[in-house]
């Protein structure tokens, strides 16, 4: 009997972990719907002078648009280059207030950290549906749980750049390029949360490198706001 009783203990505990961190229930977005040469790129963890004007001068030079998913307290010390970013025509989303781990946070965290940032995207200019991403993709069970309530989708990815571990550009675009394929969304970063004075140069000539060879390779680019999902 007292097997039988660890034995289903083990289980509903296996479960109820699944269901942390991987909630069966709102929409988590990793890749776009498609088969067309189609790439999103989004850069996250900004605004962060100078590295994201920078990164618009790269971009705006290739025609390409991008998602920048913002932290709260950035754009409160950054306005003018978070509306250089909506000026620009890329889109932007939400990337909480101060970058904690918001899946390890009660939902009255989460939902407050959400809030505020949406309220400070709104004061810079953005209009209309403003989407999120969590830091660190942790869409685990207060997350969900919020994002569901509000009828907001989880903006993930199915390439991670790994550039907040190596600032060299070389195995940044390797890294990328490796794994794209159509509906890509990647995750680069034109900041870091953690110090806000990171080095993001590699990042910018990554970006560079990548987005010409993904053009010679027939992608276009979009942003989350371009397509269905």
């Amino acid at each position: 009997m007292k097997s039988i009783i660890t034995a289903v203990s083990g289980l509903a505990a296996a479960a109820l972990l699944w269901v942390f961190f991987k909630p069966p229930f709102g929409k988590n977005i990793v890749r776009i719907n498609t088969d067309q040469r189609i790439v999103a790129l989004t850069f996250d963890d900004g605004p962060s002078p100078p590295y994201t004007e920078r990164l618009l001068d790269v971009l705006a030079k290739h025609d390409v648009k991008a998602t920048f998913f913002l932290i709260g307290n950035r754009i409160e010390k950054h306005p003018e280059t978070a509306r250089r970013v909506i000026a620009e025509g890329h889109q932007v989303g939400n990337h909480s207030y101060s970058h904690p781990l918001l899946g390890f946070l009660p939902p009255t965290s989460v939902k407050r950290e959400i809030k505020r940032t949406d309220e400070l995207l709104r004061q810079v200019g953005v209009k209309g549906a403003i989407v999120f991403r969590a830091p660190v993709l942790t869409r685990f069970l207060p997350v969900a749980w919020v994002l569901a309530k509000g009828d907001r989708a989880h903006i993930s990815c199915d390439v991670w750049s790994w550039d907040w571990t190596t600032q060299n550009p070389d195995r940044i675009t390797k890294t990328v390029l490796r794994k794209v394929k159509p509906g890509s969304i990647v995750v680069l970063h034109d900041g870091k949360a953690e110090n806000a004075h990171a080095d993001r140069s590699g990042t910018i000539e990554a970006t560079d490198r990548i987005i010409t060879a993904l053009k010679r390779d027939g992608y276009q680019f979009v942003r989350m706001s371009d397509v269905s999902y």
